[in-house]
């Protein structure tokens, strides 16, 4: 049983992914502000070649990054392997006054939940500066909108919720010891 103050030690932690989630979310907007002072510049871009180039290897990279999102919301990010391979991340420093199995287990799942989230909202900030790249050397304004729009809803999806985190913390302390091994 995980004590009620550990508990909310544990659910804190959800604070800091919506921290980091904010970050990530904030810096979309400044992307689109710094290329539209960029589109401004007539005299800023590469040639129409790179540009297309480029253009064509970040779409590319799109597209991956989306399959590569989905694998890892899918194999990293479910709960049965957050719980399953919770001991190879590190635990949290504030995590680490646990009393007893349980709380450790309690701990790790939630250090695993954090990082991994964080993981992805990298993956989904990567689409959104691949947009302000676009913007940059080839001028590609509509780019940077669909890709920072497209950024913007999958970390909508994927913000740090109170109730995934609980659903977690219940599955542990209704999981006995010796199943979780």
């Amino acid at each position: 049983m995980i004590r009620p103050e550990f508990k909310k030690i544990l659910l804190d932690q959800r604070g800091a992914a919506v921290i980091l989630w904010s970050c990530f979310v904030f810096s979309i907007p400044i992307y689109i502000f710094i290329a539209r002072g960029v589109l401004e510049n007539p005299n800023i871009g590469a040639t129409r070649l790179f540009a297309e180039t480029a253009r064509i290897v970040l779409w590319l990279l799109t597209v991956v990054d989306l399959g590569y999102y989905a694998y890892w919301r899918k194999q990293k990010l479910s709960p049965e392997s957050i719980q399953r391979t919770a001991r190879s991340t590190k635990l949290f420093r504030a995590l680490e006054d646990f009393d007893g199995t349980v709380e450790e287990r309690a701990a790790y799942v939630v250090s695993t939940f954090v990082t991994r989230k964080v993981v992805l909202f990298a993956i989904i900030e990567a689409i959104a500066v691949y947009g302000f790249v676009l913007a940059i050397i080839g001028r590609f304004a509509a780019d940077l909108y669909v890709l920072s729009f497209l950024s913007l809803i999958l970390l909508v999806i994927e913000f740090p919720s109170e109730k995934s985190l609980s659903a977690l913390l219940r599955a542990v302390d209704q999981t006995p010891a010796e199943a979780a091994g």
